[in-house]
């Protein structure tokens, strides 16, 4: 398989029509083309333009498959969502950045792994491949290339920060003025006459409702959030451990 059987989709070839059937020359027993009497099929054609080709990304293979029981006896400080950790995968595929790096190098090793070689083996294998399609491909430019995806996943962590401070305070800050505004009103009915008694009632049962919607929400706020820096660490785990991987492989630089 070569490298550009890898990225690129080959082109469906379009079926002949049927105007384009062939009949045998009579005098020569030759296959010959009919012609059309229209004069738009007697005039030459130009040829089509080819498309440049484009690398496509094996998502598959890029994205590291969780581990079926690696989600046991987790806590919300250990815990990683494969959801969110595949989406932020993603998001590097879309950054993809130009010429062969190391999303390049992954998809391609991991197309290798049915030969029975080790990662390194495989991450050596696809190096010189890619190096055999672009000369001017180097180890220094991969390791570069892992450097600038971390920085990729740091904004992530970054912009997830401030949508989640965003959300807390929207959520939990308007209700907490509004429970405030609540205990307040509610120390004042008490002292009033047994005629409010009713409604101060219907108050408190509202102030605890209130209360276990923001125990909720802030707990589930702050799950969220912690699962989201914990997938985006593993992430920067993943690209740190490639990194250690690649920085060993054995190529010509």
């Amino acid at each position: 398989m070569s490298l550009k059987d890898l990225f690129i989709r080959p082109e469906n070839t379009p079926k002949n029509q049927g105007n384009n059937r062939t009949t045998n020359d009579k005098s020569t027993g030759t296959p010959r083309r009919e012609e059309r009497e229209d004069s738009k099929f007697s005039q030459p054609q130009p040829a089509p333009k080819e498309e440049a080709p484009v690398e496509q990304i094996n998502m598959d293979n890029i994205i590291p498959q969780p581990d079926p029981g690696a989600e046991d006896n987790t806590s919300p400080i250990t815990e990683v969502n494969n959801v969110k950790k595949k989406r932020l995968w993603e998001t590097l595929i879309k950054r993809n950045l130009p010429g062969p790096d190391m999303l390049e190098l992954k998809s391609y090793s991991a197309s290798l792994e049915s030969m029975g070689l080790s990662q390194e083996k495989r991450y050596e294998a696809a190096f010189k491949m890619l190096k055999a399609q672009y000369p001017d491909f180097t180890k220094e430019k991969l390791l570069k290339s892992i450097d600038t995806y971390i920085s990729y996943v740091n904004e992530e962590i970054e912009s997830g920060r401030n949508q989640y401070a965003a959300k807390r305070k929207q959520t939990i800050g308007t209700q907490q003025k509004n429970l405030d505004n609540m205990v307040k009103e509610n120390n004042h009915i008490e002292q009033q006459l047994i005629e409010l008694q009713k409604k101060n009632k219907e108050l408190t049962n509202e102030i605890e409702k209130l209360k276990a919607e923001i125990t909720a929400a802030t707990k589930e706020i702050a799950h969220d959030e912690q699962v989201f820096i914990n997938s985006a660490n593993s992430v920067i785990c993943d690209l740190m451990t490639d990194r250690e991987e690649m920085s060993n492989i054995n190529v010509d630089q």
